[in-house]
This record gives C-alpha cells, structure tokens and sequence, in this order.
C-alpha cells in the first residue's frame, strides 16, 4: 500500500473545481474557502480536500489543518491560476489532499489558515461521514500468489469534465449544460403578473454569455435585479447536483389575449474539458508490480490534455395562455387596473380664492400591474379648468409580485367664485383572484371659492346723471351736426376692429380647448419632434460613455415616438400591433425591417451590454434614420 501511495499522481478532478469555484468570483472579492468532491464516503474510499484562496493579496503562508480520523495519501498538490472573463481578471490558489479515512464515524475537518496582506485568515471548516467499507474487490493480478487488495473508488472519476476516449463530447454538453425558462403561471387573465426565470445549469467549467435576450411580443416587461456576476445556487436535477445561475427574471403583464410565447434566451459557452487517454503518456514503473496492473489503466498516471469547446444552447418556447378581461359587470370606471389594489384621493385645501389652484391628489397603491395603472376618470364641474396630471411612480425594488403605487396630481384653476360640490374619485380594478371587479369610491369634496383680486369690471350706470350735454334748449334753428370721420371708412375700421378681435380671441379659444382635449392628436402631429429632442439626449449619454442610459433613451424615443405618431397607449404596445398599423398606412416592408431591427439591438444592449463606442454611434445615427424615413413615409402618403 505504502509504495502505491507514493506513485499516486495528482487528481486532476481538483483542477474543474477550482475552476468552478474560481469562475464565480469577482476580481476584487477576497475568499477563502474548504470544498470536498463528497460528504459521504464509505471506509474503503478516498476523499479530496481543497483549500482555494480567491483573489489573495501578498500570500506568505499556508498552514493545512489537522486531518484527525484521516490518512494523508497524496498532497499538498499546489495549484495556482489566472482566468479572464468578460475583462474581470480572477487569480487562485489551491491546495489539494487525497485523503483515506481510518475508522467509520461523523468527522469535522477544521479550517486551514493562511497569512494574506499580513493578516491571518482561516477557511471554513467541513463534515464528512464515513461508512463501513463494502466487499473487497478482488485485482486481475498475474500472480495468484499476491495478496487481495481492497479497490479504493475515486467518486471524481466519472466526473462529465474528464473526457476518455471513445466519449461523445456533444452528448456530454448536452447532459451537463442547458438553459431552462421556468414560469409561475402558464394560464392568466389579461394584465395579470407572470414571473419568468431563465437559468443555465451546469456541471462543468465554462465562461458563458447571454447572446441572445427574449423579446416578449405581446407582454409589459420589467426586469428584476439580479447579482452581477451571477451568484451560483445547486439544485438536484435527476438526483444529480447542478450548479445553477439565474440569467435573467423578469416580470410579464400580458397585454392581450390568446396564446402568447415566451421567445427563448440565447447563451454562448465556452466549455472547459481535459482530455485522458489517447495521447497521453503513460508513466508506469520499471517492476513486477501488482499495483501496477491494477491502476494501469486510472487517469491518474496520464498527462492532461485541456481543451475548450464552444457551445451555444437555448431556452425551451414557453406558450401562454392568456383570458380575455371579462365583459359581464365591467364598470364605466375601469380602464386596464389588474391587482389588488387600494386607493386615497385628497385635496390640498377645501377654500380658495379665483386666483389660486386646487390640487386633487389621488394615490394607487397595491400589488399587480402599478407600472401599467391609468389615471381614474374625474367629474369636474365646468367652473373649474382641469389640467392633466402629473405621475409619480413609486414601485418597490425588486418586489415580486410588483408593489408600490402611482400618484396622479391634477391642478384645477376655479374661474367664478361660489360653493361647488366636486363628485367622488371612482377606480374600478380586476383581481385575478377573486376573478371579479372591484371598485373604490372616496368621499365627495366641497370646495368654497370667493373672488379674487382679479375682479372684472361692471358695466357703467348712467341713470343718476341729470346733466345731458349736447341738447339745446334755445329756440335757435336745428341743424344736423356729425363729426368729420362719421360715416367716413376710418369710422368702420374702428367700429370693426374690436369686434373681429373679439372673434378672433373665441376661435382662438376654442381651438385651444379642442387641442387639449384631443391630446392624442397633439402629440401624433408633435411625435417626430419629441422622438429628436430625446434623442438629443441619448447622445449626451453617447459622449458621456453611459452605455446603458443611451440605450435605455435611445429605446424610449423609438417607442415613444411610435406610440404617438400610430395612437397606440404605452401600456398596449407591442410589436405586433405597431406592425398592424404600420402596414395600414402601407410602411415599406424596408423601414419596417430597420426599425425591429434597431429595437432588438437597444433591448439586447441592455441586457448583454459591451459594444464599442462606434456600435453605439452607428444606434444613434441609425435611430435617428429610421424615425425620419417614418416619418417622410407617412407624411408622402397621407
């Protein structure tokens, strides 16, 4: 035993899992951690023991714990690398023991110590148990007269990243990597929540990037946050330990009914694997060895060789179900609120004068679609002038389900003074659960409002006036007396003017009233001009180097101007129905073809940025184009 333990080589299942464990650390985390390839062995097995240093600063020591209720068979085997990943540098060190238990029973490794930057760190100490040994295992020896020795098993040898001849690399891949998309509910009603999780699970080391993001035709996204770099998790898929790394999470409102698809997630690996056999060269000792014969053929006596495989996986289609909102016992209030939801509507004051402002605050808090919610319908009396409201968002980090609430403002201007009786605020919302609609209804509000400063003339009264000039009284002969310009054309230019400027004052008016009312219509005529001015700043994101802000920007001018220039509500966009309505007004297939194209790329950039700084330009100037060409198109054919 004693002469097979000092030909032992090193086990190179250590070297996939310092490169797992190095792969999830950042280059400026500091770790120190204690792994073994197995809790449970049985008394004729051996175990490996690894203490990895991540990131360490000035290393002058290394100090291993002792291995009470354990036989040193091989090590310390000192390892030491750098890897790169997405321009995050991560160097390690590891050392690693081969260890052979001595008795059964519950054992508890306590942790190594290490002197970093001048400071004592110590890992994190690990339990084993160790079962009784099974029957020996009887070896091929040529001589019948050499003892039987028991077969330890190495557990790291059927490990996915160790390839030996004759292995199918490409069903390897399949096994140990994949990407799976997992939903909370595949059956919903129009604007309720779904939540998507997409995760790569794998089992082997591999440097992975999201390639390709879902594009969730049909559905209101919002994205969760997750840790950056991906943080790994094990779950046990078929009784087998992946590591598990969520990619994205994302929470879905459809905006419509019927079969929906959840498109797939795209990820690129590069997929680390050492190559056993083969070309391998042996190293096998120059004597009639029994050991010999008997490990002849373990990896451990070969030369590894490394290799990388490139493999692009993607996420299964997920197909949705989504219910119509039904029509029986909808209220004239509801406008799209699905949740649960609870409302407060106030005034800032209940006396003013016609010189002041009112301010109607009305708040919508809960949980469901609060990134969606409309303002509620208000009946205002027509002696007040109504503005539209100012929106301010307060929705809860990373709430799943979304929670938070949307206040709406409203400023009303009283034009006569009296006492008004302004009606209740109504909001009617779906709740998914109860499969109902509700509404909520606040209180009536009385409003007092006296004159202001402002106060309009009266009209003159002359019936006190008892001294009636211009009337002659003598008995001198009348004649008919007019000033020079009387009749004259400068008269009727006068006489006309302030009348044709009363006129014109009230279309004036009136035109105004019938453009805010129709602000739809406001914002179609104006949706080229908004889209450039926000475009405007998306490039000083550009110059700032803010890569994410000019994406993000550069995507609200696109949709943004969309949703203006075809009338279509942010909250029902998506792009099948801006494609409906682009071909209606007979877009070339061309501009249609440029303008997805550019807003795949600004939702992939979001999600997978790293483009350089002319990718970036080549967005604006692109963005830029194809809002134009719309534009030019829409304008030619109208």
């Amino acid at each position: 035993m004693k002469f097979y333990i000092a030909r032992l080589r090193k086990n190179l299942v250590l070297l996939f899992a310092v490169l797992l464990t190095a792969a999830g650390a950042s280059a400026q985390e500091f770790r120190f951690t204690a792994q073994v390839n197995t809790n449970v062995i049985a008394q004729d097995e051996y175990v490996q023991v690894q203490f990895t240093l991540i990131n360490p600063t000035n290393l002058s020591e290394f100090k291993a714990p002792a291995f009470k209720g354990f036989e040193v068979v091989q090590g310390p085997s000192q390892q030491q690398g750098m890897s790169n990943d997405n321009g995050r540098v991560t160097t390690y060190y590891a050392f690693s023991y081969t260890l052979a238990p001595t008795a059964p029973g519950n054992f508890t490794i306590p942790g190594a110590t290490a002197r970093v930057d001048g400071r004592t760190v110590r890992s994190n100490p690990v339990s084993i148990e160790v079962t009784k040994a099974g029957t020996p295992v009887k070896p091929q020896a040529q001589q019948p007269a050499q003892p039987n020795y028991p077969q330890r098993r190495y557990p790291g040898e059927a490990h996915p990243g160790v390839l030996r001849p004759g292995d199918d690399v490409k069903e390897q891949l399949r096994k140990n990597v994949f990407v799976r998309v997992e939903v909370d509910k595949t059956n919903v009603f129009e604007g309720e929540q779904i939540t998507a999780t997409y995760k790569l699970y794998t089992r082997l080391p591999t440097n992975s990037s999201v390639t390709k993001v879902p594009a969730f035709k049909g559905f209101s996204a919002k994205d969760m946050d997750i840790p950056n770099p991906p943080r790994p998790t094990e779950e046990m898929v078929n009784g087998v330990p992946f590591n598990v790394f969520v990619i994205r999470k994302t929470l879905l409102f459809p905006l419509q009914s019927g079969e929906l698809e959840l498109d797939p997630a795209e990820v690129d690996n590069q997929v680390h694997f050492v190559k056993v056999g083969g070309s391998g060269q042996r190293r096998r000792a120059q004597t009639n060895d029994p050991f010999q014969d008997l490990f002849a053929d373990d990896f451990f006596f070969e030369q590894p060789e490394a290799e990388i495989v490139p493999y692009r996986i993607q996420s299964p289609v997920v197909k949705v179900q989504v219910k119509p909102l039904p029509a029986e016992g909808r209220p004239a209030s509801f406008n799209g609120a699905v949740g649960q939801f609870t409302m407060n509507a106030s005034l800032d004051k209940e006396q003013l004068s016609t010189d002041d402002a009112l301010s109607l605050k009305v708040a919508i808090s809960g949980r469901g679609n609060v990134n969606l919610l409309n303002a509620p319908p208000l009946d205002i009396p027509a002696a007040f002038e109504k503005y539209d409201p100012t929106v301010t968002d307060n929705i809860e980090k990373n709430s799943n389900p979304l929670s938070g609430s949307r206040t709406f403002q409203y400023a009303l201007m009283p034009q006569q003074k009296g006492d008004y009786n302004l009606k209740p605020v109504e909001f009617s919302y779906f709740d998914p659960a109860a499969k109902a609609y509700k509404t909520i209804t606040s209180a009536p509000f009385s409003v007092h409002v006296v004159q202001g400063k402002e106060v309009k003339k009266e009209k003159a009264d002359f019936g006190g006036q008892t001294d009636l000039a211009g009337i002659r009284t003598s008995s001198a002969k009348w004649s008919k007396q007019r000033p020079f310009f009387f009749g004259k054309p400068l008269f009727w230019v006068l006489f006309l003017l302030p009348v044709l400027a009363i006129a014109g004052a009230a279309y004036y008016r009136r035109r105004e009233q019938y453009n805010t009312n129709n602000a739809a219509l406001l914002r179609h005529r104006h949706a080229n001009k908004v889209a450039l001015k926000r475009l405007e700043l998306a490039a000083r994101y550009l110059k700032e180097g803010k890569d994410k802000a000019f994406y993000e920007e550069t995507s609200r001018a696109l949709w943004g101007y969309l949703s203006h220039k075809l009338r279509i509500p942010m909250a029902e966009m998506s792009k099948q129905r801006v494609d409906e309505k682009l071909t209606k007004l007979r877009l070339s297939d061309a501009a249609k073809e440029k303008l997805f194209a550019l807003a795949d790329r600004c939702e992939r950039a979001l999600y997978a940025p790293g483009d350089s700084v002319e990718l970036r330009q080549g967005a604006y100037q692109e963005a830029v184009e194809v809002i134009t060409n719309i534009e030019n198109e829409i304008k030619g054919r109208a």
